[in-house]
């Protein structure tokens, strides 16, 4: 199955001055897939070793030298390992994190042997990345964040070739017609139920939709499983309850007490944050959008969390495909968080593919009322906030509350639903201020053409900036 993150792949490989790649991601979203369809591709002979079933080889990266471990790892695989310029080989040290010294060790492959293309890969390489008793390159590697398959990923893997090349070549919401709008969202119902986990989706194509949730239950089972490696025995029960708590209410406010009023906050908080380095699940910091970068606003006390997948989450939840299938517009917007999820961890896979993904939202807590707004991400200068709503535009209240409170001047509103999309002017009359602002309202199943239907905006003369107007 074909991954976008391939092209970043293939220009790395011809880059002049090409630096040893780590790919990071959770369990089971593909990257030891990546690597071998992407040697497959280019034609490179794959020398491939699995260092989680050779930890022995920890004591020989140890030693900082990239000609050694090159040696000792030609006598693994019973031949030489090519390294001069214009070789067709490609050296992939997969489970990296169960020999730690191999990580600093990818320095030396980088000054010894720089015609030598080294991929990394490993299930809960987070927890040895961060881990300051083993020193890391700087400056001698890249990385590539990989998550679960997206939408178009998942139409690519149908060979839904002709509504995948109608998706990518739309510019504007009004070439979206009724009969390609009624297709894309049965197929986004589907996508929904399957998620993108590689081998939920490669089950579907092969087995049948009706296989798919066994695959989903042996990858949650998969995760609680790790829980022993990177948790302390002591805290197993506890850092289940916290698992428990985010499959069962995603995209929420974290409150500690929510999750377990019997346990000390501080033990809560800890076990979270070992879920959010699995990759398990996404921090969304509260950012008040004082300006960019979103990073400088954040706040790190407030925060809802994103999880991995949509078709996990679902299955954890015990949504069936016939349920799922027959949801009405309404309800697919507002039961179990399924779009603002949908819409979330597309937005991570947006990101460039070298940095760390991020995301962010707008709350304002009151005694009156409270406000919220789903995302926010910027594009600099502006900031653009993000609601996954059904209904008519004058009912996003929280979206009029953001154009009048927040302090940035130059702001984007958009909003993500199963219609086929519009450009409106929105009015909305406070008790002693009128708001009008422009919005764009995009089809959930068009996210991965953000950009282009953002661009299509700037070049008109209605654009979708925010203003005031008392």
């Amino acid at each position: 199955m074909e991954r976008i993150r391939s092209k970043y792949l293939d220009s790395w490989l011809v880059k002049k001055n090409r630096k040893p790649l780590i790919i990071r991601g959770a369990r089971q979203v593909g990257k030891s897939t990546l690597v071998r369809n992407f040697a497959k591709a280019h034609n490179l002979n794959l020398f491939e070793i699995n260092l989680e079933k050779h930890i022995q080889l920890n004591s020989v990266f140890e030693k900082n030298s990239a000609a050694l471990a090159k040696e000792v790892l030609a006598d693994y695989f019973g031949r030489s390992i090519p390294s001069e310029k214009g070789n067709q080989s490609i050296l992939f040290l997969d489970e990296i994190q169960a020999t730690p010294a191999a990580i600093a060790c990818l320095r030396y492959f980088y000054e010894e042997f720089p015609d030598l293309p080294v991929i990394c890969a490993g299930s809960l390489l987070e927890f040895t990345l961060s881990d300051h008793k083993y020193s890391m390159p700087v400056g001698r590697v890249e990385f590539l964040h990989l998550g679960p398959m997206t939408f178009c990923e998942f139409l690519k893997a149908k060979k839904e070739d002709h509504i995948l090349e109608k998706i990518n070549a739309i510019t504007d919401v009004k070439q979206v017609n009724e009969i390609f709008h009624e297709k894309c969202v049965s197929l986004l119902k589907e996508y929904f139920f399957v998620g993108g986990m590689p081998e939920a989706i490669l089950t579907l194509l092969e087995a049948g939709i009706d296989s798919v949730p066994q695959i989903h239950s042996q990858i949650l089972e998969t995760y609680q499983g790790d829980f022993v490696k990177y948790a302390k025995k002591s805290h197993l029960i506890k850092i289940q309850k916290v698992f428990r708590h985010l499959y069962l209410h995603p995209c929420s406010k974290i409150k500690f007490s929510n999750i377990s009023p019997e346990d000390n906050s501080k033990d809560l908080k800890s076990n979270l944050e070992l879920l959010f380095k699995a990759k398990i699940a996404t921090p969304v910091f509260n950012t008040t959008c004082a300006g960019v970068p979103l990073e400088s606003t954040k706040s790190e006390k407030i925060f809802k969390s994103l999880l991995l997948d949509v078709g996990l989450m679902n299955h954890f939840q015990k949504a069936s495909w016939v349920n799922i299938k027959n949801m009405s517009e309404a309800k697919l917007l507002t039961d179990g968080k399924i779009a603002e999820q949908f819409i979330g961890q597309h937005l991570l896979s947006l990101q460039p593919p070298y940095e760390s993904p991020d995301l962010y939202y707008w709350l304002r807590e009151g005694k009156a009322a409270n406000s919220e707004v789903d995302y926010v991400i910027e594009r600099s200068p502006y900031l653009i906030a993000i609601e996954v709503k059904a209904g008519a535009a004058g009912k996003i209240r929280s979206m009029h509350h953001w154009v009048k409170d927040t302090a940035h001047d130059k702001k984007k509103c958009l909003r993500f639903n199963l219609s086929p999309g519009s450009e409106e002017l929105v009015t909305y009359q406070f008790e002693n201020q009128r708001l009008e602002y422009p919005l764009l309202t995009i089809p959930l199943y068009l996210v991965e053409s953000l950009e282009r239907l953002l661009d299509h905006t700037r070049s008109t003369k209605s654009g979708i900036g925010g203003k005031h107007v008392l």
